[in-house]
């Protein structure tokens, strides 16, 4: 069974503490220092899925100081230098983001050269690669360009498939996309979101496996209880065209707070990545609890159409509860 995500697919690879630490380092390294030491830490990231028993990897994006940020920076139309405070994630937080100040357009690609450096630390599993979705980088900026979002959103599915495209030549097979705003603004995904989601993946062959992951909340520290979460109903609300729309899997939030099993039979099509591990819980899940979890779900989904994942991403969590986590999730994957 497949882990989808290492690490954080929407925000850091890095805790803010870690984050702080690595701007202090990295400020004292030469650039090719600086660039081994990401390589190392690349290279130690995929080996500890291989030790664990993961199927598919990530990079757990090391290359990345901000998971959202850098991908714009490698793109036209946005400004990093006159940032502003906007509200996020329905007002969960604050934040200077970011604006557009110009037509969002494609300036090179780099990242499939990341993949293939990635992928040559792990000769028999596929890594993986992820990139945000049109909702999630307008989510995550301050738009002072376009007086239409769609147009803005046309704009950066043509980005995005470029890149997409691009991995696909490179060789990638494990391609995923994170729109967590699928879920926090339902009425967009139907009117237009869904649909530039399956435009971001044209021309990606049959072969290729393609993922959406929906992260419906996410807190801002350890084991946080009262941050804000997406509304329960809205993997519901978005089920029948987000089935329909021809992506290979959908990656759903499934721990933290359950879905009623039943959910899922809404999903007919997509294989389900189902989320077993509070990914910002140091409280470790028995393989006993994650084997019935999954088993819960199994009488709704086939056994053939599941797949076994933490939540999100694992920035906050220690190496030894990361650790544990995930091998006790590969065991009661391997138990059923």
């Amino acid at each position: 069974m497949s882990v989808p995500s290492f690490v954080d697919p929407e925000s850091n690879a890095f805790s803010k503490d870690h984050l702080n630490e690595f701007n202090q380092v990295a400020s004292s390294l030469s650039a090719a220092e600086l660039a081994a030491q990401v390589e190392r830490a690349v290279k130690e990231t995929i080996e500890v899925q291989l030790e664990l028993g993961i199927d598919v990897l990530t990079d757990g994006e090391m290359r990345r100081d901000d998971y959202m940020f850098d991908y714009m920076r490698r793109h036209d139309g946005f400004d990093f230098v006159n940032t502003e405070e906007v509200s996020l994630r329905n007002g969960a937080y604050t934040a200077k983001l970011p604006c557009i100040v110009s037509k969002v357009s494609h300036r090179e690609n780099t990242i499939s050269n990341e993949w293939r450096s990635s992928q040559n630390y792990s000769k028999n599993a596929p890594v993986k690669y992820t990139v945000p979705g049109p909702m999630t980088i307008t989510g995550t900026c301050k738009n002072k360009h376009y007086d239409d979002e769609k147009l803005l959103s046309a704009d950066l599915v043509a980005c995005i498939n470029a890149d997409v495209l691009a991995l696909v030549e490179a060789g990638c097979k494990q391609i995923q996309i994170d729109e967590p705003l699928l879920v926090r603004r339902p009425e967009v995904a139907l009117e237009y979101g869904i649909d530039a989601l399956t435009e971001c993946l044209n021309g990606v062959p049959s072969d290729v496996q393609t993922t959406v992951h929906m992260c419906c909340g996410y807190p801002q520290y350890l084991d946080q209880k009262d941050y804000m979460k997406a509304d329960p109903n809205c993997y519901s609300i978005i089920a029948e065209k987000l089935d329909a729309a021809g992506f290979s899997a959908i990656s759903f939030e499934d721990s933290h707070r359950r879905n009623d099993p039943s959910m899922f039979k809404k999903y007919t099509n997509s294989k389900i990545i189902l989320g077993v591990l509070e990914v910002a819980s140091s409280r470790v899940e028995s393989v006993e609890e994650i084997k019935k979890h999954i088993l819960d779900v199994m009488a709704v989904v086939p056994r053939d159409r599941l797949i076994i994942a933490p939540d999100c991403g694992l920035p906050y969590l220690p190496d030894d509860v990361m650790k544990a986590k995930l091998t006790n999730m590969v065991l009661a994957a391997a138990s059923v």
